[in-house]
């Protein structure tokens, strides 16, 4: 490796060279927002040139004390290519100097981080390899993610495995149904036609966009007694080309589950109704597939109604037409967009403050060791936020990254049929839903193109 030039660092009496070719711009000290947990040689996040990165500090790195960051000598260096996650925290920039090839003395040894030695002047600088120094920190598991004008910094990223699962509550217990199963959820407060000599749990059927959808109120066929509230939700799953409602008491999330935390039972036990168990964090959760779905369905299967047959062209194509959406409230006033960008639904939590973020980003917050910035709804919708205990969380996937928005409620996830999906002509607002037969009105927006969208 030939460096043809590099920035002189001074620490007290020594002396240490980078090459100019690993930076990307010299700072004055940010605000440093601390990490608890912080990996070694970290001393927490910071905001440069609108990127999260985490600061390091180089005197931690060679084993010294930290870089007095008051100091007004101290400076920051954001670095280039595979190293632009971090930013050396130092403690004094003395000059820039062209490599003199008779003044450098290579060294050959791998494993120290001193890669040459530089005659410069009346002085000795250490000329220091970036690649060995970063691999001193200890198991540093941050990603950061680089928002600038609202556009996510493209990260490399490799995640496990996983399946989507929509939680819900039974009594005082947790369920979880695989979303491929689900087409929609709605709220409870529909007409029932109740069927003579049918099972107790089976409540009756409803009309769903012209579709006869037999619903059973699944808290009783676990044994739970149900509460009714406001809370209460049917989920339409389908299989098979077959429909029925479940009702439950309450939507928790929606998460995606690395398969490695999925326990399948041998067998999957007829008798507690459960495929088996998702360890999530501290607790478990039963979840029912395929054939539990199946027994529900043959269970039911003579008041099911199958349009496999019975469906006109027309409606068929539909079908064909409709798109799923997540429906939310903010301030109050609901709205959409496509639920294909939804990776998982949280609980609120406290987010963390970012140094010199834009203004629409709320601040990141830790999800499973990942850090993910939070773009404000509100903000980028002309809306004012007020706090909420019963506040949301949406992760999403867009453009390859993970970004979170804070809602003040979920309201619906559902399909939609493109006659209820009326385009117009607006910046935002790409189209109005036109729900419960056109009494409920709906924005829906391109949640990609408006966290994508460069501030103007």
């Amino acid at each position: 490796m030939q460096i043809q030039e590099i920035l002189i660092i001074k620490n007290g009496s020594e002396s240490y060279g980078i090459s100019t070719d690993d930076i990307n711009q010299i700072s004055r000290v940010p605000s440093l927002m601390p990490l608890p947990f912080r990996p070694s040689c970290t001393r927490g996040l910071c905001g440069v040139g609108g990127s999260i990165v985490a600061m390091v500090d180089l005197n931690l790195l060679l084993n010294v004390d930290e870089v007095d960051m008051e100091a007004s000598s101290s400076r920051l260096i954001s670095l280039n290519d595979t190293h632009d996650t971090n930013a050396l925290l130092v403690s004094e920039i003395y000059n820039t100097v062209t490599i003199k090839e008779s003044h450098i003395d290579y060294l050959d040894n791998k494993d120290d981080p001193v890669l040459a030695i530089y005659k410069y002047k009346d002085s000795l600088v250490q000329v220091l390899s970036l690649d060995i120094l970063i691999s001193r920190i200890n198991g540093i598991n941050i990603k950061p993610k680089e928002i600038h004008n609202g556009k996510i910094k493209d990260q490399n990223t490799v995640e496990e495995d996983s399946s989507r699962f929509l939680v819900f509550a039974m009594g005082n217990e947790n369920f979880a149904l695989e979303i491929d199963f689900l087409r929609e959820i709605i709220l409870p407060d529909v007409n029932y036609t109740e069927i003579a000599g049918s099972s107790k749990e089976l409540m009756g059927l409803i009309t769903l966009r012209d579709e006869l959808v037999a619903v059973m109120d699944l808290r009783t066929y676990y044994g739970f007694t149900g509460i009714d509230s406001d809370k209460n939700r049917i989920l339409i799953a389908s299989h098979n080309n077959e429909t029925i409602g479940l009702l439950v008491d309450e939507i928790i999330d929606i998460k995606s589950i690395l398969k490695k935390d999925v326990e399948y039972i041998d067998g999957a036990s007829k008798k507690n109704k459960i495929s088996g168990v998702i360890h999530d964090e501290d607790s478990l959760v039963s979840f029912f597939d395929r054939e539990i779905i199946d027994m529900i369905f043959d269970e039911n299967k003579a008041y099911i109604e199958s349009n496999r047959n019975d469906m006109t062209d027309d409606e068929s194509q539909d079908k064909e037409d409709s798109k799923e959406v997540i429906v939310f409230k903010l301030s109050g006033k609901e709205y959409a967009f496509d639920v294909k960008y939804v990776a998982e639904i949280i609980d609120i939590v406290t987010s963390t403050e970012v140094a010199y973020s834009d203004d629409d980003v709320d601040g990141i917050i830790n999800i499973r060791g990942q850090i993910v910035p939070i773009v404000s709804l509100f903000d980028k919708l002309g809306i004012e936020a007020i706090a909420n205990e019963d506040s949301k969380i949406i992760v999403c996937t867009i453009a390859d990254n993970k970004v979170c928005f804070v809602v003040d409620s979920i309201s619906d996830i559902l399909d939609v049929l493109s006659h209820e999906d009326q385009e117009q002509d607006d910046d935002i607002f790409k189209s109005v839903l036109h729900l419960d037969d056109g009494k409920r009105l709906v924005l829906s927006m391109d949640v990609e193109d408006l966290v994508l969208r460069k501030a103007k």
